[in-house]
């Protein structure tokens, strides 16, 4: 393992008692006590033609999903010692994601193009996967460092105030991707990824831009990564369903953003409809039925408490209790954000006080992670 120098909160937060509580799995796959949910998947077996419909594979998944969850409850024998099937629970799924491919449905835009052809929708990536960087990143919240971050070109929204627009936006209509970043097949993405455990990564952490446009190159690199490591998924997480079904249970943690707390706002700088509906859909999906170990980033935007902070808080405390919130204070206009007065400055710190103020009256845990 390579050397590595750690902020001193990332050793001092698992003191947390509930924060352990809220992570087990994480906390047991960091020492070793437990095994990578993609560990696991690979020793299902699978049956299944590549001439075979897209609703049988769907059909397929869902059976396999049910048998992957039962093993993972109760298990009938030592998780670590599975022999890997020739065929598994990771192939049937990145074969299914190669067909959403010939009509993309991976984000809910929908742009159904055939991306196996070289067509291209709104985040512009055909069916190759582009990484403009992979490093061990010391910055992200506490318990994820050292995070082995992977991020990809492209992304499915279009945030005016977007902080990464360079990887995101910027290159759009001016410059060939291949002369900005590396591509990668599944094979040279697990590579990427156990060479960051070597250095001493605790998680594997897929962004970008956005992961979403790239689900089949990422979960096809589960099939060749060989180290018992938390993956974990850096999302704007506007997934389909048909999409999420493909990773819910490969993921170990999930690092969501939440935007917005109603609809309009996220049309109007993010340039996407049903937000709020999506987002709160896919939360509790994970939250219920997936891991459960989430941390949910939310940016506290200038005069948007009332209309998008306080609604998020109550949507957390309601409906998605488990989850741990990082109340991120780093807003600052970028991009496009000059175009939008109410936008057009620095979050207060008396806005940074009400939101979390709030937080506290509703029993939301943030400090740890934010």
């Amino acid at each position: 393992m390579g050397f590595k120098i750690l902020r001193p909160d990332s050793i001092s937060v698992w003191k947390n008692e509930e924060l352990l509580k809220r992570f087990p799995r994480y906390r047991g796959i960091i020492d070793n006590k437990e095994v990578a949910r993609y560990i696991i998947a690979k020793s299902i077996k699978c049956e299944y033609d590549t001439k075979d419909t897209i609703e049988d594979l769907e059909n397929l998944l869902k059976k396999k999903s049910v048998e992957f969850n039962e093993l993972l409850k109760n298990p009938t024998e030592d998780l670590k010692n599975r022999s890997i099937a020739s065929k598994s629970y990771i192939n049937l799924a990145e074969e299914l994601a190669n067909k959403y491919l010939e009509s993309c449905i991976f984000c809910e835009r929908q742009c159904k193009v055939n991306r196996i052809d070289g067509e291209k929708g709104f985040c512009l990536i055909s069916k190759d996967s582009f990484v403009s960087s992979a490093f061990l990143h010391m910055g992200e919240e506490s318990p994820l460092i050292p995070s082995g971050t992977i991020f990809f070109q492209g992304c499915n929204f279009g945030c005016v105030f977007c902080q990464n627009y360079d990887i995101s936006q910027a290159w759009k209509g001016r410059r060939n991707i291949e002369d900005i970043a590396q591509k990668v097949d599944v094979l040279q993405l697990a590579a990427l990824a156990d060479k960051l455990v070597g250095k001493g990564a605790i998680n594997i952490n897929y962004v970008g831009g956005d992961p979403i446009p790239n689900i089949h190159t990422i979960v096809g690199s589960f099939h060749h990564q060989t180290s018992n490591i938390t993956q974990l998924w850096n999302s704007n997480f506007y997934l389909t369903n048909e999409s999420l079904s493909l990773i819910i249970d490969f993921i170990d943690f999930w690092l969501p953003d939440f935007k917005y707390g109603n609809n309009e706002c996220g049309e109007k700088y993010s340039g996407i409809k049903g937000y709020y509906n999506v987002i709160t859909r896919n939360l509790k999906r994970i939250h219920d039925f997936g891991s459960g170990e989430i941390i949910i980033r939310h940016l506290v935007m200038p005069n948007h408490v009332e209309c998008c902070s306080k609604p998020i808080l109550d949507y957390v405390a309601q409906k998605i209790p488990k989850c741990v919130v990082n109340l991120m204070c780093q807003y600052h206009p970028e991009y496009l954000s000059h175009k939008y007065k109410e936008i057009n400055r620095r979050t207060s710190i008396e806005e940074m006080h009400d939101v979390k103020n709030y937080a506290d009256e509703l029993g939301i845990l943030y400090e740890p992670v934010s």
